[in-house]
């Protein structure tokens, strides 16, 4: 009688074991070796943009305005009795940047902010072209064009990008924008919800900062950072009057929170050091976990990691205060 050859039940467990614990040993390895494929994508994203900066700098003078502000004609221009360059000691009596309730929402437009300006410099021209620079951000005219992802300002390992809608001040919808998974240095606390044209780094609200006007060093000075949309989402074409930027579901942080408008383009050196639980939506923020990466003004593009002393970070992220990091990395 001819007797058929198979696996027992027990053989075939043990195969299914076997093979369940060399999905376990390799698996770690493959996600280790694409995270670090996309941070060296997100590195490259940053390299574009470093190269956009300072071919826009030799091109008109001046880096772009963190947002571009032209205030109605009806109304007065807003102004700041702050000092063009605050010291640093009013800097840290201004720590925090709470907005008090106000009975009407300012005007922010047209709103469109350095990513936008440097369109024509990563090989967007033709995005920029169909943009009515006149108009908000958030004009109907003008949808197509926030509308576009744009593959240089996406993070690989955000996992929370794409066309989302922007909620305006009273939790209403406002307008469908594209994420942007970077903003531009304010610089050292400020108070960039309240008063967007003082702060102490490379952007503000209609800022046309040379190199010169950066005596701390270009390398010693942080541009452009990461802040993920998996941590709060924002439109890469500008600031929108009335819109908010708020904490993503999900974030990994302990609280939920609202910013105003010029959030949207900009983020600051707070209170936190970076990847903090405790971050908030205007602070820098990355999705690779214990490091975030910043484009400089001298262009070199350089990782941060979580632990990096909260004064050393202060430092960085102001231009013109006479300080000098050594060692930061």
């Amino acid at each position: 009688m001819r007797r058929c050859k198979a696996f027992t039940l027990v053989e075939l467990m043990v195969v299914l074991a076997v093979i369940g614990i060399l999905v376990s040993l390799t698996l770690p390895a493959i996600q280790a070796a694409r995270e670090s494929a996309r941070k060296t994508h997100c590195r490259n994203n940053l390299r574009q943009i470093a190269v956009a900066l300072q071919i826009y700098h030799d091109t008109h003078g001046t880096l772009p305005s963190g947002y571009i502000f032209s205030p109605p004609k009806s109304t007065p221009p807003i102004t700041s009795s702050a000092p063009s360059s605050p010291s640093a000691s009013a800097y840290e009596s201004r720590r925090f940047d709470a907005p008090p309730p106000l009975p009407l929402i300012l005007p922010n437009g047209p709103g469109w902010g350095w990513a936008a300006l440097l369109l024509p410099f990563y090989e967007q021209s033709a995005l920029s072209k169909s943009i009515d620079f006149h108009l908000a951000v958030e004009d109907v005219s003008n949808a197509d064009a926030r509308e576009s992802m744009i593959p240089t300002l996406v993070c690989p390992s955000d996992t929370v990008t794409g066309v989302f809608q922007v909620w305006n001040e009273l939790n209403g919808p406002l307008a469908r924008a594209a994420s942007n998974s970077y903003a531009a240095c304010f610089g050292s606390r400020g108070l960039m919800n309240t008063d967007p044209d003082t702060g102490n780094g490379l952007f503000q609200r209609n800022s046309r900062i040379c190199y010169k006007d950066v005596p701390d060093g270009l390398s010693q000075t942080l541009a452009i950072g990461e802040r993920a949309g998996w941590f709060a989402r924002t439109p890469w074409a500008g600031v929108m009057t009335g819109g908010t930027v708020r904490t993503t579901p999900g974030a990994p942080v302990y609280t939920a929170i609202i910013e105003l408008s010029p959030a949207m383009v900009m983020a600051r050196i707070g209170n936190r050091t970076l990847n903090s639980p405790l971050s908030e939506p205007y602070d820098f923020f990355s999705p690779h976990a214990d490091i975030v990466f910043f484009v400089f003004a001298d262009g070199s593009v350089q990782g941060l990691t979580s632990s990096t002393d909260l004064e050393v970070l202060h430092a960085l992220a102001t231009r013109d205060n006479g300080d000098v990091v050594t060692g930061k990395f």
